[in-house]
């Protein structure tokens, strides 16, 4: 009834990765003291990960629990695969997460090429968190799934790479701990923070009143660290002032130079969030942020396709109860039928209220996915590049209108053909 998985995230992670690609290249001019200061740690962080949320599979699986569940997991999925300490940083992780619930439990298990014992271990966690309290439909058949995963080396932390992209990478992996700081954008698309960090090296710290700072107007560094991050829009003041001052808490860095300072900036998305991103954050990570956004819908949308399912399946076993009972030899069999319409009736009119909440679960998918083919037009107009952005987001929209008509097919099928006043 809905499709397994998308080629529009792979479209968004090609032109990420080129994003990432050149950003990480702006950090100074040519030589090799460029290559010092290139910074590769751009990697955008999903704030949804401090705000977790479950998504409702109802109490029973059906075949369609652990693609919801699966789904919904991937924020955290992600940032599982986010440190290149617990894969291969050098090349593509790729791997398989293998999930089935049946009699027994429910059994997670991740293997990937590259991905060390920590990071399979975090995906396993990420995914059972979605699959609390759900169990097998009893005597029913075991329902499996293998899940794809996937991290391009661009889009990981690589920590000694250089003394600059080694302090975005740390205060990257930082950020999980950081959460307070993202209180106030919940369900809202954060801001891009930019700036810089200054570091004084350890050693020159308890002289630092005596060093002047050429580089500050003649204003001295006295602490090892100096955070100056600032938002891209007004709503991210209090954040960014919250991110330096966890900042400026971290141990002191080793250095080189007596004084560095380092061109920082957090690429925050937000998959709880209903819209894209402010339009003066860069072209990529609004599409990031749409992306981010899709997926989290799409997850709802199965969540609402399980719950429609397990509905589906009671009313049926009640069709089923009745139509035996009408059709038995048994007088008394055949007169209690008559006492099933009532049941049959709150079942019917159960299950088009699923179909309605399944129907309005795919308009809330379709509607980002709207504003994601708006912006690669908008983006394909003075750049090329963009075309297969817009025609992955073309064609995921046309998907889900599909999906949304049959729905409604569905729903007023149902509705007539629910029992009424006159079985």
């Amino acid at each position: 009834m809905r499709r397994q998985y998308s080629l529009w995230s792979a479209a968004v992670a090609a032109t990420f990765a080129t994003f990432l690609a050149c950003a990480g290249g702006q950090t100074g001019g040519g030589g090799a003291d460029a290559d010092r200061q290139r910074i590769v740690n751009l990697v955008p962080f999903d704030i949804a990960n401090c705000f977790t949320t479950k998504v409702d599979l109802g109490k029973t699986a059906n075949e369609y629990t652990l693609q919801a569940a699966y789904r919904a997991a991937r924020p955290a999925v992600q940032e599982c695969l986010a440190d290149g300490r617990v894969q291969n940083p050098s090349a593509p992780t790729r791997g398989k997460a293998t999930m089935s619930i049946d009699s027994t439990g429910t059994t997670v298990a991740v293997a990937g090429e590259g991905l060390q014992p920590a990071g399979a271990s975090c995906i396993e966690k990420a995914i059972r968190a979605q699959l609390d309290g759900v169990s097998a439909p009893a005597g029913g058949k075991p329902v499996t799934l293998e899940a794809p995963f996937e991290r391009d080396p661009r889009n990981m932390v690589r920590l000694g790479v250089n003394e600059s992209s080694d302090v975005v990478g740390t205060i990257r992996l930082a950020l999980p701990q950081w959460c307070a700081c993202f209180d106030s954008f919940k369900t809202q698309a954060p801001p891009e923070l930019t700036g810089s960090v200054t570091l004084l090296r350890p050693d020159y710290v308890q002289y630092a009143d005596r060093l002047p700072d050429p580089k500050d107007g003649g204003v001295k560094i006295t602490k090892a660290v100096t955070s100056a991050l600032q938002s891209t829009d007004p709503s991210g003041a209090q954040a960014a002032a919250c991110m330096n001052d966890r900042v400026n808490t971290l141990p002191p860095f080793k250095i080189t130079p007596d004084i560095l300072t380092v061109p920082v900036q957090l690429l925050l998305v937000n998959s709880n969030a209903p819209a894209g991103s402010s339009a003066s954050a860069p072209p990529s990570l609004q599409f990031e942020q749409l992306d981010a956004a899709r997926e989290q819908k799409e997850a709802e949308s199965f969540a609402a396709l399980t719950r429609r399912q397990t509905v589906a399946n009671a009313y049926d076993a009640q069709v089923q109860a009745y139509q035996t009972a009408s059709n038995s030899k048994d007088p008394k069999k055949r007169h209690a039928a008559g006492a099933m319409i009532k049941d049959l009736k709150s079942g019917c009119a159960a299950l088009v209220k699923a179909d309605d909440e399944y129907a309005r679960a795919l308009e809330g998918e379709a509607a980002i996915e709207q504003q994601a083919l708006q912006l690669a037009q908008t983006l394909k107009a003075t750049d090329p590049s963009w075309a297969d952005a817009e025609k992955a987001s073309g064609g995921m929209l046309a998907d889900t209108q599909k999906q949304i008509d049959a729905a409604k097919q569905l729903r007023a099928a149902n509705d007539k053909a629910c029992p009424k006043e006159k079985f």
